[in-house]
Parts: C-alpha cells; sequence; structure tokens
C-alpha cells in the first residue's frame, strides 16, 4: 500500500474542513438567520478548520495510511462542493438567486454598481439562469460518483472559474469571492491527484486523427494565422471612435432657435437638454428627459457637421458648423435644423 505523505494527509483535511465549514456558514446564513445569531455561523469555517487539522495531526501521529479515511475526507470536499453548487442551482430555478429589485429597473444604467449591472444582465433571461443552474445540478452529481467524477470537474471547474472572475471583477464582494474561490479549490484539488492520468490522457495517448501532410512551418503559419490575421483585419478597420476628443455627453448652456432665446422653465418644457456626441459617428439630442431623443449619425468634415436622424426618422437634418466658443472648452453648433436657423452652446459632461 502506498504511504500517504503529511502534506497531503493536511492538504485533504483543511480543504475538506473549509468546504464544509463554508457550505454550512452560507447554508445558515441564507436560511436560518431569522433563528440563530451570525456570530455563530462566522464562527463555524474556523471551527471546521480546526477541528480537521487536529484530526489530520492525530492521523499522521498514529503512523497510520488509510486508504479508507484519505476516502471519507475526499468524500467530504466532493460533497460539499456537490451540495453548494447544487443548492446555487435550484436557487435559480426556484427565482432565489439572479433577480433584480423592481426598485432599481427605472434608475438609470449609468448609475448602477458593477455588482447591478452583475445581477441585472442575468435576470433578465430566466431561461439563461435555468441553463446554467441545470449545468450546475448535473456536474454536482457527477462529482458525487467514483466513476463520473472527474467528468463532474470538468464540467464544474468552467463554471466555478466564471463564477470567480465575475464575482472578483464586478465586485459582488469579498466574502463571495472567498467563497467561490474555496470552491474552486476544491474542484482543483481532483485535478491535481490526477494529473498523472489526465497527463497520459491528453498529451501521451495515441493521435488516431489523420495527419495534413504538410510541412511544419506551413502547419505553424495556418495555426498562427488565427492571431495575426484577425489583427490585420482590425487595424484595417479602425477605431469605432473616430473622433475622441470630441466623443462624449454634453449639457446646453444656451439655446437660440431662429434667433430667438429658447430657456427651459420647467422639468415638462420638451426644449433640447443634453447633445451625446458618440462611438461609430452616432449622436443624440435630448429633450429633457431619456424618453424623447432623436438618435442618428454625424459627418464631420473639418468644421462642418451634419447630423441625420434614424429615430424618429422623420425628423429634420441638422447641417451647420461645429466650433469652439470660448476658451472655456464649450462648442458652439450653428446652422439649420431643416428651416428653422438653430445656435447651441454645449458644455461637456464628466461622468
Amino acid at each position: 500500500m502506498n504511504g500517504i505523505s503529511f502534506v497531503k494527509k493536511l492538504i485533504t483535511c483543511v480543504l475538506a474542513g473549509w468546504i464544509i465549514g463554508e457550505t454550512v456558514n452560507r447554508m445558515g446564513v441564507t436560511y436560518f438567520r431569522t433563528w440563530v445569531s451570525l456570530r455563530i455561523f462566522a464562527a463555524i469555517p474556523l471551527l471546521a478548520v480546526v477541528a480537521a487539522v487536529a484530526y489530520c495531526l492525530i492521523w499522521h501521529a498514529r503512523k497510520t495510511n488509510s486508504q479508507p479515511t484519505l476516502a471519507f475526507w475526499q468524500g467530504l470536499i466532493r460533497y460539499g462542493v456537490a451540495f453548494d453548487l447544487a443548492e446555487f442551482g435550484w436557487a435559480k430555478i426556484c427565482h432565489l438567486q439572479l433577480v433584480m429589485p423592481m426598485s432599481k429597473l427605472d434608475l438609470p444604467y449609468s448609475s448602477f454598481s458593477a455588482s447591478d449591472l452583475f445581477w441585472y444582465f442575468f435576470s433578465y433571461s430566466y431561461a439563461l439562469g435555468c441553463i446554467i443552474a441545470t449545468v450546475q445540478i448535473t456536474g454536482a452529481m457527477l462529482l458525487l460518483f467514483h466513476k463520473t467524477r472527474l467528468v463532474g470537474v470538468f464540467i464544474l471547474l468552467p463554471v466555478l472559474a466564471n463564477i470567480l472572475l465575475m464575482d472578483i471583477f464586478y465586485q459582488i464582494g469579498f466574502g463571495v469571492v472567498v467563497h467561490a474561490s474555496i470552491m474552486t479549490a476544491g474542484i482543483l484539488y481532483f485535478l491535481v491527484i490526477e494529473f498523472n492520468q489526465l497527463k497520459e490522457f491528453f498529451f501521451a495517448a495515441t493521435n488516431r486523427l489523420p495527419e495534413l501532410h504538410f510541412s511544419r512551418y506551413v502547419k505553424w503559419i495556418i495555426r498562427l494565422s488565427i492571431i495575426y490575421i484577425p489583427l490585420l483585419l482590425i487595424t484595417m478597420h479602425g477605431s469605432v471612435d473616430k473622433y475622441p476628443g470630441l466623443t462624449g455627453k454634453y449639457e446646453v448652456k444656451k439655446l437660440t432657435i431662429n434667433e430667438q432665446l429658447l430657456e427651459r422653465s420647467n422639468c415638462t418644457d420638451s426644449i433640447l437638454t443634453e447633445v451625446y456626441f458618440d462611438i461609430k459617428k452616432g449622436c443624440v439630442f435630448q429633450f429633457n428627459t431619456p424618453l424623447k431623443r432623436w438618435t442618428g449619425t454625424y459627418s464631420k468634415d473639418s468644421d462642418h457637421l451634419k447630423i441625420r436622424w434614424f429615430s424618429p426618422a422623420d425628423k429634420p437634418v441638422f447641417n451647420g458648423t461645429m466650433s469652439s466658443a470660448n476658451r472655456s472648452g464649450k462648442i458652439m453648433l450653428t446652422g439649420r435644423l431643416g428651416k428653422d436657423s438653430m445656435e447651441v452652446i454645449v458644455e461637456k459632461v464628466n461622468n
């Protein structure tokens, strides 16, 4: 019987204790916080790790290499990860996760935090949530069976990696990142202990696919083409932001139509209040509210500016010039909007 090193015992016990502790902690906080103090749940992961370390030291001191004992602790890792992910899956199906408060749905997009954007995106499609849930539950079940354990690992690893990266970059919360990291570590554990078997399968196994009879250099040129051809096409296409200095949101400071100064007297007036010069030569005139907008594209040649509208399509074309209003950086648009003369002074807003 092969010996079990102390390092392997320690890593297995600590990981099992941590995963079980974190799973119990999350279940308690989610479902039993009404009856039990959160401080008690917060202490469970630490107590579980301490107990696991203590058992590991006793196990090693007895100088036994019991495979059933190792299997038990590895089983705890599998069950903890599987239970956690399965619960997440069922929570998605039962509308307990990936939901967005209705009170936030009417807020401006720019007011959303990174985590709000995350929840809004995934709450949009219940079907997508169910697909993710099905993958999680299926992978969790496969992880619990000895013969399908690695299949479950390969299903759950990209799921957990994706969750972990989104938790980090969408700033879901430090505790959430720690939880996802622990579960990911549990999955990676089984990849590491099966490293030799996986190395044999992926790199040493006989290739039964037919080979192309090209020279090695031609093959490398073809392989590298997925790098240099897309980059060449993108370079030829150019940037979507043709005028980066102009791109931005502008607030209307002064508006004159047919030599008559217009001022907003209240929040219901339908006069021009914001102008957006966007990527892909997009342009938007906003009249006091996002519900009243003209959306179109502009063309610019030196100081000449022309704006055509496609929503609504029946709005008159703006044809005029763009110049600097003064040294403060304000911009003046002068020209004709259909049959009306128009002069607008706008100032860039730093969002």
